[in-house]
C-alpha cells in the first residue's frame, strides 16, 4: 500500500540520538509520541514528497518512507538525522528512530543559471523499517 503526504507545509530536522527510545515500538502499540527538543527549520523551495510504502512480508510488515524536498540550506548529513513534517491540516510525523535502522540521507547539488533559479540542493531521506512514518502528538521547539 502507498500513501503520500497532502501538502507539507514545514520540516524541521534534529540529531536521532535526541530522540526518546523506543520510538517504532510505541507507535506500532498506540502510544502517544511526542517531541521536546531543539530542531532546525528546514526552508525549502518547491513541493516537498513525503511517501510511505508498506507491504507484508514474510509474515512481518515493512514500511518504507521517502522524503524528498530542495532547499538552499545545506544539512549536516553526515550525522544520524531525524525529520519532523507537518502537513496542510497541521499533523506531525517524524521519520527516524534513536535505534538503528536511521535514516539515510541522500544530497545532490543542482546549479541554476544567473537568469533561472539559484543554485541549490536536493535531499532524498529514506527510512526502512516495521514503522518509518509515526505520527505525533505533539512536537514542541524549544
Amino acid at each position: 500500500m502507498k500513501q503520500s503526504l497532502p501538502g507539507i507545509t514545514a520540516i524541521r530536522y534534529l540529531e536521532c540520538s535526541r530522540l526518546p527510545s523506543n520510538l517504532e515500538m510505541k507507535s506500532l502499540v498506540g502510544v502517544p509520541i511526542g517531541i521536546y527538543d531543539i530542531m532546525t527549520s528546514v526552508c525549502f523551495t518547491g513541493h516537498p514528497t513525503c511517501i510511505t510504502e508498506s507491504e507484508y512480508d514474510q509474515h512481518a510488515q515493512s514500511e518504507k518512507t521517502v522524503l524528498t524536498f530542495q532547499t538552499t540550506d545545506e544539512l549536516p548529513v553526515r550525522r544520524q538525522l531525524a525529520f519532523v513534517v507537518s502537513d496542510i491540516q497541521g499533523r506531525l510525523y517524524l521519520i527516524g528512530h534513536n535505534e538503528a535502522p536511521y535514516p539515510t540521507v541522500k544530497r545532490t547539488g543542482q546549479l541554476g543559471t544567473p537568469a533561472e533559479e539559484k543554485a541549490g540542493y536536493t535531499y532524498e531521506v529514506t527510512l526502512i523499517g516495521r514503522k518509518t512514518l509515526i505520527k505525533l502528538s505533539q512536537s514542541v521547539d524549544l
